[in-house]
């Protein structure tokens, strides 16, 4: 299991953007000691109160030079043509890959609110099939060179990408996966999924994971592929000392996970293809034991209570946790990510460093000495026999 450390940079009212940022930095750099094992960020644009970070592909290489070890994952880059060019998608990831010494990874989208689809004047009806094309001309630019492409929406003349990435066979790609048909989409492309539940409970991901490792398993694939089952935590993580205490500190979450989810609501009324998200209209926001524990959107409580949330998604085979740590004051989330890191990231890395307590060691040692006893015992009649038959 990899632990994916997400914030947006969501600012609160009162904050400038650049302490906000400031702050970010702090967090990022804390989370590499603790344990997490790579940093993303979604590339929103125009937010209204919440997300901040527009150009992740600008802050990604400023932490790449204050960090050694944590990998850097795009949550995601948006791909209709209006927003970004797959080409310089190419050319930045290829960038980020050198500067960090091929610690970068490429998860994609379309764009999941219509402040920024109309402020680019992106139709929600022709985004899904830019966002493929784009995959595919990323792909073909990283694998091939020469490479070229012919779609509705790109025609690229032959031509070499400069620079070319490090990793090989090539940064891994994903998509953002919010509905069994995307999910669907990746595992025949051949691409990682990032999967959500949009607050609709855990059995939904759960069937969501399982349709993609058999439809993975099911096509041909002619491209080396990049599978990767990540499911994102999108409402929050938020980790305390004690669950009664973490879920008074998270409840502010939930004016972010109503924000999102009514953009979510207004998108499904503009393009059949984001029809599934109007599910999320029956959701009960003010339900807490349902918000915390079975919409799957969050995950709040003590280093205990953390643990047994990972646990579920391990038996889901989940590959990677996205985790999102934001929206929250800067000293609960530093915090909250030295908690996990210290508590819950070592039972699912290093489960044979993590301390046991002393009780339960010895309750095990007495209950293996019978066995113990029992060995010894035909041991000796062994060596016993062994020597009488040596002195006949």
């Amino acid at each position: 299991m990899d632990f994916i450390l997400m914030s947006e940079g969501d600012t609160p009212v009162g904050l400038t953007h650049e302490h906000r940022y400031r702050e970010l930095v702090e967090e990022v750099l804390l989370a590499e000691r603790v344990g997490f094992d790579a940093f993303g960020s979604s590339e929103q644009h125009v937010a209204l109160g919440t997300a901040s970070v527009s150009a992740p592909e600008v802050l990604y290489p400023y932490l790449m030079a204050l960090t050694s070890r944590m990998r850097f994952i795009h949550l995601v880059t948006l791909l209709p043509t209006r927003m970004n060019h797959a080409l310089r998608v190419a050319e930045r990831v290829a960038t980020e890959d050198i500067l960090s010494n091929g610690r970068v990874e490429l998860g994609t989208g379309r764009g999941n609110t219509t402040l920024a689809l109309r402020a680019f004047e992106v139709d929600p009806s022709e985004n899904k099939a830019q966002w493929r094309e784009g995959i595919e001309l990323i792909r073909s630019a990283f694998l091939n060179d020469v490479f070229s492409y012919v779609g509705e929406h790109y025609k690229i003349p032959p031509r070499s990408l400069v620079p070319k990435p490090l990793q090989g066979p090539y940064p891994p790609l994903s998509a953002a996966a919010g509905s069994p048909s995307s999910v669907e989409t990746a595992a025949s492309m051949g691409i990682g999924a990032i999967m959500g539940g949009l607050y609709l409970g855990f059995d939904l991901v759960e069937n969501m994971v399982k349709l993609y490792d058999d439809t993975l398993a099911a096509t041909n694939h002619p491209h080396p592929i990049t599978p990767r089952k990540m499911v994102a935590v999108a409402g929050g993580m938020h980790c305390a000392e004690t669950t009664a205490q973490a879920r008074l500190e998270a409840k502010p979450l939930f004016e972010m996970a109503k924000l999102s989810t009514d953009a979510y609501e207004r998108l499904s009324k503009l393009s059949k293809d984001y029809a599934y998200m109007g599910a999320v209209k029956d959701i009960d926001f003010n339900d807490e034991e349902y918000m915390f524990e079975h919409s799957q959107g969050f995950m709040v409580g003590d280093p205990e209570h953390c643990i047994e949330h990972v646990q579920r998604y391990a038996d889901m085979g989940v590959e990677a946790l996205v985790l999102r740590v934001d929206s929250l004051p800067h000293d609960q989330l530093m915090r909250s990510i030295e908690l996990f890191g210290k508590y819950v990231i070592p039972r699912f890395k290093h489960p044979r460093n993590v301390v046991r307590p002393a009780d339960d060691v010895l309750a095990e040692i007495r209950a293996a000495r019978p066995a113990h006893e029992e060995a010894l015992r035909q041991f000796n009649d062994t060596h016993n026999l062994a020597q009488k038959e040596t002195v006949r």
